[in-house]
This record gives C-alpha cells, structure tokens and sequence, in this order.
C-alpha cells in the first residue's frame, strides 16, 4: 500500500476507536459522575501500569520480528496467546497478595478485582499484541472497527445519567467495563487467527528467535515503564493529596484523558509518516518536515486553547455533567505541555529513525524526576492546579532536551520551531496531493 492511502486508512479507522473510546469515557463518566467514575479510571491507571510491566515490550518485539519478517506472524500467534493468559493470571496472584499483605482491604473483594484484573490485564495483552501484528501487515481496518463496534454497544447498555444509581448498577456497569477489554481482545485474536490461516502453521518459533526475541521485548521494557511514569504518575500525588477528593481526581483524570485525545493526529504522523521516510533521501527532509509539522501544532493548539478558554466550562459540564466543573483552568494550564507531547512525538519518531533510543529514554528519565519533585512539593498543597503545572512543565524539559539534541544534528535556532511561515500551508497542500511533500 502506497503511503498516502496507508497514512488515510490510519487516520480513519485508528479515528473511529478513538471516537468510540471517548464515547465510552463521556457516558461513563455522565452517570457515574466525577467520583465515582474517577475512582474506576484510577483503578484502570494502577492496572494499565501492570500491563506496561507484565507485558514485557512484547508489543514493541512483535513489531519488530514481525514487520522485519525475522520470525513468521503465525509463528507468533503462539507466544501471543500464552502470554496474554500467563499475565492475566499474574494479575489476579499479585492481587491475591497486595490483599494478603493490606489487612484493611476486605476479603470480599478480592473476587470482583480478580476478575476486574485478568480481564484488563488479559483483555489489553491479546489486544495490544494482535494489533501490533495487524500494523506489520498494514491492515487498520480490523483492529479498529472491531473495539469500535463492541465500545458503540457498551455504551449502548450504560444507563441513563438520570436513572438512580444503585449498588447492582454500579457493580454491572463496572463488571461490563472490564469484560468489554477482554472480548475486544479474544475476538481481535481470533479473526487474525481466521484472516491468516492459510499463512503458514499457528504455533510458536524456534528455540533461538524465542530467546532473541525476548532480549529485544525486556530491553523496551524499561523504557515502556519510564514513559508510563512520566505520564501517569502525577494520578498518585493528586489521590494523596489533602487538598483533593474524590471529584477532583476524576476532574483531573478526565482532563488527563481529554489531554491524551489530542495526541491522536501526532502519534500517527509519528508511527506512520516517519518510519516510512526514515532512509535514503528522506532523512535529509525529515528534520525540516519535523519543523513545519511542529509550527502547524503550535497553531492548531492555541486555538484550542482559546476554544477551551472561552467555552470550556459550558462544554465540559455539558458534555461530562456538572460535577465535572473542576476541569476549565486545568485544562489550560495543560495545553502546552500537551503541544510539548506532540513535537516530542515527532522528535523521538526521529531519534528512533537514527538509532539514538538513548536520547529519548533520557529525556523521559528527567522529565520523570522533574514530575516527581514538583508534584511531591506543590500537589499536596495546591492539588490539580498545581498537578497541571507541573506535567507541563515536564513535559516542556522533556521537550527542550530533545530540542538539544536534535539541534545537535541539525543546527538552527529553536525559534524556527516556533515561528508561522506562510510555507507551512503549501507543504501540507502538497503533502496531500502527493505522496512525498516538498520541504
């Protein structure tokens, strides 16, 4: 598939799940309200953090071995189903001991988070992994449409904002949330299955790719666990603080998640147009096109951050409901981290191109120390206020390190990343008219 249509098939289908995510996030949250849909998100966070953990970088190696034809996509089919089931059950033993070892938490409880965790944990791992192969075989399609449909019936099913909450309500609808992750997954699973049966037999690779195969999944561990960090761990602080509740923590949950939206349009760029332009001739324009994509998102934020300024607090009440009425100045304050975030997007689809991993993992190292110095300092006295500071502020030292870097290879004045020039537009006029943009 030429870029054009492949970049085209990313954006719409990747577009739709986001869609469907984000209808999933605004009726939950319109009838569980701010504190109790804040409580239910951060349960999900701490169980998103064991995924990044017991998922070992096998995502990261599937895309690897796989788009690398190094080891055949049937041949991971195997490795695929083994070890979404292994990390589910892992899940459920690592529970079984947090609540062995937390005497306060009742016993009873342990059922309902066991199952809450092997569906998540399981559910994420056949997903994440089966669409890592989807990718390799650059088919957006399936791995899309499917969590899209079954997101659109879920939320089909969520009651009502005004039907009274009652406790069997609450227990289905929280129930309902976790299986979903686990059919969007099984079924993702098995239409691959299905798709590919003739390509070979299903099973697993030889002794020695295995062995390669995990050196390269537990080196991108770490970083995955950095970067994780980096962009949840402020969730801990504002839980602990004095000063927040549990209708703040999902005030600031959901800006967190609204924050997460916008990166959508960069991540694509990242993991579509780069890696396609990454030789050859291309890498010579790439570091300019990096500069003008930069200058557009600096745009395209300020006028969300004017949107937002002017008619956030109506959107957001509107939309989420008003308990949701803490989000307005947070959300701004983070809007240029979040603009930080997307030129860092691009920045490491760069450092990635060139071998240079270590630049990355280290700008997201002082990003994190920066993150939990100044949330251990000022969230317990300032709370979401000063959690969004502080995120964009390290999410800009983030940024300004690989600027440094980059300015390394490619010596210009960091104001060029910054400064509108009319010759922006006529390089995204020709970049969708053409294949490959003049720069």
């Amino acid at each position: 598939m030429n870029f054009k249509k492949l970049l085209a098939q990313s954006i719409i289908w990747r577009g739709l799940y986001f869609v469907s995510v984000l209808l999933v996030n605004v009726f939950i949250s319109r009838y569980l309200q701010a504190a109790g849909s804040g409580s239910l998100y951060f349960i999900t966070i701490i169980f998103s953090f064991m995924q990044v953990v017991l998922g070992l970088g096998i995502e990261q190696a599937i895309t690897y071995f796989a788009s690398g034809h190094i080891i055949t996509h049937n041949k991971l089919t195997g490795i695929i189903a083994v070890w979404s089931i292994a990390a589910g059950l892992l899940m459920v033993a690592l529970l079984k001991i947090f609540f062995l070892v937390d005497s306060s938490l009742p016993d009873d409880l342990y059922i309902s988070y066991a199952i809450y965790g092997f569906c998540f944990i399981g559910g994420m791992s056949f997903m994440n992994y089966t669409t890592a192969l989807f990718y390799t075989k650059e088919d957006y399609f399936l791995p899309n449409i499917i969590p899209s449909v079954i997101n659109i019936i879920f939320v089909l099913l969520i009651p009502a904002k005004n039907i009274p909450q009652t406790a069997s309500t609450v227990a289905w609808v929280t129930y309902s949330f976790f299986a979903v992750y686990f059919i969007q997954g099984i079924i993702i699973y098995l239409f691959f299955i299905i798709r590919n049966r003739g390509n070979g037999s299903i099973g697993f690779p030889d002794q020695a790719h295995i062995k390669r195969f995990f050196n390269y999944s537990v080196t991108a561990l770490a970083a995955n666990v950095i970067f994780f960090l980096v962009y949840r761990v402020d969730y801990l602080f504002v839980k602990a603080s004095p000063v927040c509740d549990d209708a703040a923590l999902g005030n600031y949950i959901q800006v967190s998640k609204l924050g997460q939206m916008l990166l959508i349009v960069p991540q694509i760029i990242a993991s579509v147009v780069f890696p396609k332009t990454a030789g050859g001739v291309e890498r010579e324009n790439m570091n300019r096109s990096i500069m003008i994509i930069a200058r557009l998102f600096s745009q395209l934020f300020l006028v969300i951050f004017l949107v937002i300024l002017f008619f956030g607090q109506y959107v957001f009440t509107t939309v989420f409901g008003e308990s949701f009425n803490k989000m307005q100045v947070p959300m701004l304050i983070l809007i240029p981290g979040i603009f930080s975030v997307s030129t860092l997007a691009l920045l490491s689809a760069y450092f990635s191109g060139k071998g240079k991993l270590k630049v990355n993992v280290s700008g997201a190292i002082i990003a994190l120390v920066v993150m939990i110095v100044g949330d251990w300092l000022f969230v317990p006295r300032y709370g979401i206020i000063a959690a969004a500071a502080i995120s964009t502020l390290s999410y800009t030292v983030n940024l300004s390190y690989s600027l440094w870097q980059f300015y390394k290879d490619y010596a210009i004045s960091w104001v060029e990343f910054i400064r509108w020039r009319k010759g922006d537009y006529e390089w995204i006029i020709s970049f969708l008219a053409k294949d490959k943009p003049e720069v």
